[in-house]
Formats: structure tokens, C-alpha cells, sequence
């Protein structure tokens, strides 16, 4: 009596090969639920250097710790979603030499002294801007009644000092309010991508009043059981920025010559979009010429910047 064949060799056909197994394609973007409040720390380490033509060298170190509110309050046409944006407090610490200042927003009677960096990055404190996103998890658009009554407040208090005037704004500018809560910095595709794909997405990067871009290369670098590593390398940066404004120079507006650099973005990505820990290493150099007096310089600027998730109410 002959023997039954397995149904698995019974279902294959003679001569043809095993069936290969699609690679998964797991679908990496950045999502918020509407009604659930998000909460991230952002911690900030930055190193500057400064060299003048006659051999001085500048050096000076910022910490900076910020708490990052999200409440996502509406989802409009075509799957866009509106987020309630706020940074709720910063705590913060510039060094030179051995000078040192130190700065809390939960204890704003203790502040002791008024330097011009401090008020350039706790300018957005309290301020709540509306930030539409994509259903990819980009920014589409920045907005808000609170920021424009912060604007036309800005504009009321400065008067006719130009100067101090369009520093103030480029501090409230829709670039780095993104350089806060853009966490990812829109190296995810939004789509469904194979395991071992490399893709490529141009990306814009604020950095201490410096706008740049690079056409960054992308893969997914690990995968565990509950989640994805993104990283993105950037490794030519250039400025798309003629002019700027540095935190701590507000009445020097500057020309950027000769600038370039190079960024790296790491994004850790649990299921249904949630970002556990996004990170961004970058090194920029550029020549700074003052619009106005002063002495030229070639800046080094060293950041990383770390967002941390902490809870969801």
C-alpha cells in the first residue's frame, strides 16, 4: 500500500522552486491621536566657537532643557491633523570661561541678570502655536491666535528699533518653533518601505539662527520586537540662509559666508507612529560678517539636540 505525501509537497508543483516570502514593509510615519496629550523632554547641549581675525578665540557652552506639550485637537480633510503646540518650561545654563548663568522657568523671581541669549530662547516660553501635520507626520504649516497676538505684541513693544525688532521675530519665526517640535525632522516616509530599503528626503534644519539643508540618506538601522531605529545621514550641509540672527548677538544682524556642515538624525519609532526618542547630531562652520560694526568671525557651532518621550494623558 503506498504512503500519502504531505500536503505541503502535495501543493508544490515538480520542478518549481519554494515560494519566496515577501520582505515585510513596515509603515514608518509619525502619528498623534486626537485628544491624547503627549508629553517630551528636549534636552540641549551646544558648543560655539568663535575665531577673529586678530587670533582671539570665544568660547561658550548652553544647556538647555525644555518640556514639550502636544495636544492633537482636531483632524481635518484628508487625514490632516491640527496639534496644540506649547513648550511648558525650560531650564537653562550658558558658560564662558568661568563665568556661568543660570535660568528656570518654574522660578522666574530667581532670575538674577538679563543676557541676550537667555531672552532669545525662552521667547517662545508659554506661547501656544497650532501645527498642522501631514498624514505623513510633517509640518504643513505653523499658526495660531497666540502667536500672532506674540507678533503684533513684539511689534507694539519695539517700535521703530528695526534692529531689535526682526531679531525678536526671527526668535518666533515658524523655523524654530519647527526646530522644537519637529522631532523627527521628516526623514520618515510616511509610507509602507521593505526592511532593508534606503531612501533619500531633503531636509531643513535650524540651528542657532542658521537655516540649512542636505539631501539626506535613510535607512532603517534596527528593529526589535517593539520597535524601529530611523537614521538619517545629512553629510553636506549648506546654508539657505544669506542673513542671520545668533541668540546671543540680537543687535548684530550678520552676513554667512563660506558655510557648511554635516548632521546625522536617529529616530527610535514604536507601532502606530508613536516617536520614543528622536536625536540630531550636527557640526556647522561659517564665516559671520556684521551687517553694521564689529569685527568678522568663522563660527563653529557643535549641537545635539534629544527629544524623549514621557507620557500621554
Amino acid at each position: 500500500m503506498g504512503s500519502t505525501a504531505p500536503a505541503v509537497l502535495l501543493a508544490q508543483i515538480a520542478g518549481e522552486p519554494p515560494a519566496v516570502r515577501e520582505p515585510i514593509r513596515p509603515r514608518l510615519l509619525a502619528s498623534f491621536a486626537v485628544g491624547h496629550i503627549r508629553y517630551y523632554e528636549l534636552s540641549e547641549s551646544t558648543r560655539v566657537e568663535r575665531r577673529f581675525p586678530d587670533g582671539t578665540v570665544r568660547r561658550w557652552e548652553r544647556q538647555g532643557r525644555y518640556l514639550l506639550r502636544f495636544y492633537p485637537f482636531t483632524e481635518r480633510d484628508n487625514d490632516m491633523v491640527e496639534v496644540a503646540c506649547r513648550v511648558e518650561e525650560l531650564r537653562y545654563r550658558i558658560r564662558q570661561d568661568t563665568a556661568q548663568f543660570e535660568f528656570d522657568s518654574r522660578f522666574p523671581e530667581r532670575l538674577s541678570a538679563r543676557i541676550p541669549d537667555r531672552e532669545f530662547m525662552s521667547l517662545l516660553l508659554g506661547t501656544e502655536v497650532e501645527i498642522l501635520l501631514s498624514p505623513y507626520g510633517d509640518i504643513a504649516d505653523i499658526r495660531g491666535e497666540q502667536l500672532q497676538w506674540l507678533r503684533d505684541f513684539i511689534h507694539q513693544q519695539v517700535g521703530r528699533d528695526t534692529v531689535l525688532l526682526a531679531s525678536n521675530l526671527a526668535a518666533i519665526s515658524n523655523a524654530r518653533w519647527a526646530a522644537l517640535f519637529d522631532l523627527h525632522k521628516g526623514i520618515l516616509p510616511g509610507i509602507r518601505i521593505r526592511e532593508d530599503s534606503t531612501w533619500k528626503r531633503l531636509i531643513t534644519l535650524w540651528i542657532e539662527g542658521v537655516e540649512w539643508r542636505d539631501t539626506a540618506t535613510i535607512h532603517i538601522a534596527r528593529t526589535t520586537d517593539t520597535s524601529r531605529v530611523v537614521v538619517g545621514v545629512l553629510p553636506a550641509l549648506q546654508s539657505s540662509s544669506s542673513r542671520a540672527w545668533l541668540p546671543d548677538m540680537p543687535r548684530t544682524p550678520l552676513q554667512i559666508a563660506d558655510a557648511r556642515g554635516h548632521a546625522q538624525i536617529a529616530v527610535e519609532l514604536a507601532p502606530r507612529g508613536l516617536l520614543l526618542h528622536c536625536e540630531l547630531h550636527a557640526h556647522t562652520e561659517y564665516d559671520a560678517i556684521p551687517l553694521g560694526d564689529g569685527a568678522p568671525f568663522r563660527q563653529t557651532v557643535q549641537v545635539t539636540l534629544s527629544w524623549r518621550f514621557l507620557r500621554e494623558e
